[in-house]
């Protein structure tokens, strides 16, 4: 018997026998080639299952809802609503709207965007101060604010992004958890309610500042600045929402800076508020790195240089002088918070720079929220300035 090597066989011939008998027997190599093959097809069926059943990183975006969270004198107040359907509940992330106190829409896309990220998220509107368009019939739902007769001035803004809060910290699509994320107007509403509100109720767990539009509304700093043509002036605004008169270049004085003090989030900070992030970008509006607490220039929207701001009554001074801790962790941290310039090449303000912003943020705003620290006593900065 002897071998003789066949393409992938290897033939046996059998002498001595009537008929010569042929038998073609696989070889080695043919059998290896087939094992890898039978392989490569499981891993790939399986890597296909798993595929089909592994849940991605960013979620579908859900189609918003629009529901009223808030009824005054009949007039529905409402938020869009963004919620995975997935019978869990979630961490709600409530977005305020810039618009100088007396404009905006729901800020919509934000929300969206937060709910792929395991967020319920709800972009409100509230009242506004005049001329709130946005808020009239027949553009806004009839009653609308000018059917009502409500202006919007100071504190009616702040009351109902605080039942916001409460609203959708008791839904039961909610968690629990809530956290602020305001631009300009909304960002100082949000630090506002993170001053003032209660651990657990209507205090943001976390809050976001995204160009915090005022943040102490009797800075006589803020009142000195000189308004530039098709932008948001700062002291009309304020003026405008606590319906007093405008004395610019100078501070208001008498009972109006009392009203302005008490309207300031800066002025009611304290140890035991919840950690926050306030942000301007490098080319921010008028205002805002004053408000925010940063000696840079402002900028136009075309893109030219504004002045150089003065922000020692700013919220970054405040709550280092009210003894909170500024951080640079990833995850919040109780008694303390974050401040950031974001680095920009033309003017962006409040949600122009979410898309460069938001890789960082909702990694902080996802993180495990810190316990509140206990106090023997809440200070405010209003309390230790002589």
């Amino acid at each position: 018997m002897f071998g003789l090597a066949r393409g992938r066989g290897i033939l046996i011939e059998k002498r001595g026998a009537s008929q010569r008998l042929k038998k073609k027997i696989p070889s080695l190599k043919g059998i290896k080639m087939k094992q890898a093959i039978l392989l490569a097809g499981l891993i790939c069926a399986a890597y296909f299952a798993k595929a089909q059943t592994e849940t991605p990183t960013l979620r579908t975006p859900p189609s918003g809802v629009i529901e009223t969270y808030k009824i005054v004198n009949g007039m529905n107040i409402r938020a869009t609503v963004f919620n995975v359907n997935d019978g869990q509940r979630h961490r709600v992330a409530i977005v305020i709207h810039p618009g100088g106190y007396k404009g905006g829409l729901m800020q919509t896309n934000v929300a969206q965007d937060l709910s792929q990220h395991g967020f319920m998220g709800v972009a409100i509107e509230y009242r506004l101060a005049p001329p709130h368009l946005e808020m009239n019939s027949p553009a806004h739902p009839f009653p609308g604010q000018n059917n009502i007769h409500d202006d919007g001035h100071y504190p009616e803004q702040t009351d109902d992004v605080r039942d916001a809060i409460v609203h959708y910290r008791n839904d039961p699509r909610s968690n629990g958890q809530v956290v602020a994320i305001g631009g300009s107007a909304g960002g100082s509403h949000s630090l506002y309610l993170a001053a003032t509100g209660t651990p657990g109720s209507d205090m943001p767990d976390l809050a976001v500042l995204l160009s915090c539009g005022v943040s102490n509304l009797a800075d006589p700093n803020q009142w000195a600045l000189q308004c530039v043509p098709d932008e948001t002036c700062p002291h009309s605004a304020i003026a405008n929402y606590l319906h007093i008169s405008d004395p610019a270049p100078r501070p208001p004085a008498g009972s109006d800076l009392e009203l302005g003090q008490d309207a300031s989030p800066t002025d009611l900070m304290h140890v035991g508020m919840c950690p926050f992030w306030a942000m301007c970008s490098s080319k921010d509006a008028l205002g805002i790195p004053t408000s925010t607490g940063f000696n840079i220039h402002s900028y136009n929207s075309d893109n030219t240089e504004g002045p150089l701001e003065n922000g020692e009554n700013g919220i970054v001074p405040t709550a280092l002088a009210i003894g909170l801790r500024k951080s640079t962790a990833r995850e919040p941290e109780a008694g303390s918070f974050k401040a950031t310039i974001v680095d920009v090449s033309v003017q962006s303000h409040a949600f122009d720079y979410w898309d460069q912003v938001k890789s960082e943020v909702i990694p902080w705003i996802s993180a495990p929220i810190p316990p509140q620290p206990v106090y023997g006593a809440e200070t405010s900065f209003r309390s230790i300035d002589p």
